[in-house]
């Protein structure tokens, strides 16, 4: 787990290091006048598989698709948060890749022991209310799963890769313009796991540019 902390701290200083790099001070002044086309979130939280809860990780970056996201040609002054007055309240949609992660470990030996890493890409749509953003997703991905996790009466110690699909809800509430505070919950479906259903909740910071 060490180690997947460890790439996951890299990749967030890579994406964002970039943005910044590859725009001179011009395009940077244009941009503050814009609203954010990118966002990247880091959550901890709680996993419920198999009746047991356990430590859920999550690392997500949100690309806009369509809009403008600016006019900076307009007259009118976009407001705190890089929005138009006139821009309404609709739905903005995001491809979002994301990583997530969990493990399971049994103290009395008696339950299952491993772990999943998710990787993955949702559609999410945000609906803005005021300094609050609601926001609803779905998505799939590729879960590298211990196959203690999937069926418990596997003893065999081996790792298997199965397809998953989730739905996931939420709420971004602004801290600034460019960084909010979320809660998230969602369910995962993974394909040949005994649970029916991964019930997970967490929290998270959101940094836009």
């Amino acid at each position: 787990m060490k180690n997947w902390l460890a790439v996951l701290l890299v990749t967030i200083l890579a994406v964002w290091g970039a943005p910044a790099a590859a725009q001179n001070d011009d395009d940077y002044e244009e941009e503050e006048r814009g609203e954010p086309r990118h966002a990247l979130g880091v959550g901890i939280g709680l996993v419920e598989p198999s009746g047991d809860v356990e430590p859920y990780l999550n690392a997500s970056l949100r690309i806009r698709i369509g809009g403008r996201g600016g006019d900076n040609d307009r007259d009118d002054d976009p407001d705190w948060r890089g929005r138009r007055p006139d821009s309404g309240g609709g739905i903005r949609g995001y491809i979002e890749p994301e990583l997530g992660y969990w493990e399971a470990s049994s103290d009395d030996g008696d339950g299952p022991e491993g772990s999943d890493l998710l990787l993955g890409a949702n559609l999410v749509g945000v609906v803005p209310l005021g300094a609050v953003d609601s926001f609803f997703g779905v998505g799939a991905g590729v879960h590298f799963v211990d196959a203690q996790l999937l069926d418990a009466t596997d003893t065999s110690g081996d790792s298997e890769t199965k397809l998953g699909l989730n739905a996931q809800f939420g709420l971004d509430v602004y801290l600034s313009r460019r960084l909010s505070l979320f809660g998230a919950g969602r369910f995962d479906l993974v394909q040949d796991s005994d649970d029916s259903v991964q019930t997970k909740v967490y929290l998270g910071l959101r940094c836009r540019f």
